[in-house]
C-alpha cells in the first residue's frame, strides 16, 4: 500500500484545517510546514484557468476572427458577471469595503506569491481614489511575461486597435476580459458607471494598475473617451465624505501581503490565536476568483459550441489540451514517484479545486486506496460538479428569476434608503457580496452527441468535456473517468497502480 489509513484521510482535509490542528496541539513546527506547502499549493490551478482562458479566446480570435470577440465577452460576461458582480455593484456601500474585497481577490490571484514572475501587488489611498498598483497582476501580466504571446505561442495579440483595447493594437487577448468586466458592461448596466478604471500596462515589463474611485462622479472623463462612451451623472453615495481617508499604511501594506506569509509570522511569534483566525480568513480567499474562471470557462465552451459546432469544440479542447493540461500538468506529473503523483492530485488540484469546501454546493473528495488502484471520489468536484448541481444546464426556474429579482429589490433599496450605520454595513457587505458571486450560469451547453472528448456520450457538459479530453487523452495510461450520471453522482477519478 502506497499510504495509510490516517494519509489517506488527511490527503482530503484542506490545508487551512490542518494547520489549525497543528496549532491546538500547539505543534508549531508542523503547522508552519503546512503553511509552506498551502504558499505553493495554488498556482497550478489557478494558473491552468488563465492559461485556458487565454488559449480559448485566442482560438476564437483565430477561427472567427476578430470582429467575433466582442459577441464573446458579451456573451461570457452576460452569465458571468451580470447576475454576479454588476447586480451587486449597484448596492450603496462604504467605498473602502470593495477595497476589502478587492484585495482579497487579488491575494488569490497572486497565489501567495508562488510561481514563475509571481504576482504582487500595492495598495495606495488619496483623497479621491485607492489604487492598486499591480507588479505584475498574478494572471494576464504573468502570462505576457511568460511568453503566451511570443512567437508560435498559443497565446494572441489583438490585429486592430478597438473601444475593448483601450485604442491599442497588440493588446493580450486575456487582458480584454479587464475592459469589458471592468469598464463597459457595469456602464451598460443599472450601475451607470466604470466599475474599476484600469490603467493598462504597455509592454510585458510595465505594471497595471486598477482604481476605485470614493465618488463615481469624479473618474475622469479620460476613461470614458478612449472606450467613446459618454460620462453620465449618477446619484452620489450617501456614504461620501470628502477628503475622508479610510486606512493607515500599515493596514494597506498588510491587506497586500499574503495571508500564508501573515500566518507565519504569527506562528513565528507563537500567537496561535491570530494565525488560527486568518486560517479561518484564508479559507474563502479563492473562491470568488476560481468561480469567475469556472463561470467564464463554461460560457466560453458554450459560446465555441453554438457558433462552431461541437466539431470545432472539440478542436478548440485539443488546443487546450496541447498547451494547458499535457504542458502544464501531465508532462510534470509523468516525473514524479508515484506516490508523489497521488499527493499531487490531492493537494494541487482537487484540493484547490473545492476551494476548502467553501461556496454554494461546496466541493469535496475522499481518497480511497485498493490493492490495484487509487480511487479519487469527487462528492461533487469543485469545479464541474458544483456547475451541474447549481442546474447550470438547464434554463432559469421562473421561481428563481423571481427570487434573484427580489433580491437585487431589497439589497439596493435597504442600502440606499434605510439609515443603516457604516459598522452594520461593514458587517453585511461580505455576506451580501456572497449571496451575489455564488449565483452559477443557466442555460449552458451540452454534447448533443457522444465523442471521444465526451466520455462517448451525448449529454455531457461541455465544461466536463475537459476531463473527457482526458480521460481519451489518456485511456491507457492507468486512468479512468467516470462522470457523474446524475446531479447528485459522485465524479470517481482511477488510478491503476501498476500504471503510476
Amino acid at each position: 500500500m502506497l499510504f495509510s489509513a490516517h494519509e489517506l484521510k488527511d490527503l482530503s482535509i484542506p490545508y487551512p484545517l490542518l494547520i489549525r490542528r497543528s496549532l491546538r496541539k500547539m505543534d508549531f513546527e508542523r503547522a508552519l510546514g503546512l503553511c509552506s506547502e498551502l504558499k505553493n499549493s495554488q498556482v497550478i490551478l489557478h494558473d491552468f484557468f488563465a492559461e485556458s482562458c487565454t488559449v480559448l479566446w485566442s482560438w476564437v480570435g483565430e477561427k472567427m476572427g476578430e470582429d467575433v470577440i466582442e459577441a464573446m465577452f458579451r456573451y461570457v460576461f452576460h452569465h458571468a458577471g451580470r447576475r454576479q458582480f454588476f447586480d451587486a455593484a449597484c448596492a450603496d456601500a462604504p467605498p473602502h469595503l470593495s477595497v476589502i474585497l478587492l484585495a482579497r481577490s487579488w491575494r488569490a490571484h497572486s497565489c501567495y506569491g508562488a510561481g514563475d514572475h509571481p504576482g504582487r501587488f500595492s495598495i495606495s489611498e488619496d483623497d479621491e481614489k485607492f489604487t492598486f498598483q499591480l507588479a505584475p497582476c498574478g494572471s494576464g501580466l504573468r502570462l505576457w511575461r511568460k511568453g503566451w504571446y511570443g512567437h508560435e505561442a498559443a497565446g494572441k495579440l489583438t490585429e486592430t486597435a478597438r473601444s475593448w483595447t483601450y485604442q491599442r493594437e497588440q493588446f493580450p487577448y486575456y487582458c480584454i476580459h479587464c475592459p469589458f468586466l471592468n469598464e463597459i458592461l457595469p456602464y451598460e448596466s443599472d450601475y451607470g458607471t466604470l466599475l474599476w478604471p484600469v490603467d493598462p500596462p504597455k509592454n510585458p515589463d510595465d505594471t497595471c494598475a486598477w482604481h476605485i474611485y470614493k465618488d463615481r462622479n469624479r473618474i475622469p472623463s479620460s476613461y470614458y473617451d478612449r472606450l467613446g462612451i459618454k460620462k453620465k451623472p449618477v446619484p452620489r453615495s450617501r456614504f461620501y465624505q470628502p477628503g475622508r481617508r479610510y486606512f493607515s499604511e500599515q493596514e494597506l501594506q498588510e491587506m497586500a501581503q499574503p495571508i500564508t506569509d501573515r500566518i507565519m509570522r504569527h506562528i513565528g511569534q507563537g500567537n496561535a490565536a491570530n494565525a488560527m483566525r486568518l486560517c479561518d480568513e484564508v479559507e474563502g480567499e479563492f473562491l470568488v476568483l476560481h468561480d469567475l474562471y469556472v463561470n467564464m470557462l463554461a460560457a466560453t465552451f458554450t459560446f465555441i459550441a453554438e457558433h462552431t459546432g461541437e466539431e470545432g469544440l472539440g478542436t478548440a479542447l485539443e488546443k487546450q489540451f496541447a498547451h494547458c493540461i499535457k504542458n502544464q500538468l501531465i508532462d510534470v506529473v509523468k516525473a514524479m514517484p508515484a506516490r508523489n503523483k497521488i499527493v499531487f492530485m490531492a493537494r494541487k488540484v482537487f484540493g484547490v479545486d473545492i476551494c476548502n469546501g467553501a461556496g454554494r454546493y461546496g466541493g469535496s473528495f475522499l481518497v480511497e486506496e485498493t490493492e490495484h488502484k487509487i480511487v479519487f471520489r469527487l462528492s461533487p468536484c469543485g469545479s464541474g460538479g458544483r456547475l451541474i448541481r447549481a442546474g447550470c444546464y438547464s434554463p432559469m426556474p421562473p421561481l428563481v428569476a423571481l427570487k434573484e429579482k427580489t433580491e437585487n429589490r431589497i439589497i439596493c433599496s435597504a442600502s440606499r434608503r434605510l439609515p443603516l450605520p457604516e459598522p452594520i454595513i461593514e458587517r453585511t457587505f461580505p455576506i451580501m457580496v456572497h449571496l451575489f458571486t455564488q449565483r452559477k450560469p443557466v442555460d449552458q451547453g451540452k454534447t448533443k452527441a457522444g465523442h471521444a472528448w465526451s466520455f462517448s456520450k451525448a449529454g455531457v457538459p461541455y465544461f466536463c468535456c475537459q476531463c473527457g479530453m482526458v480521460a481519451d487523452r489518456l485511456r491507457d495510461s492507468g486512468l479512468n473517468i467516470e462522470p457523474p450520471k446524475k446531479k447528485n453522482d459522485s465524479c470517481i477519478w482511477s488510478f491503476a497502480k501498476s500504471a503510476l
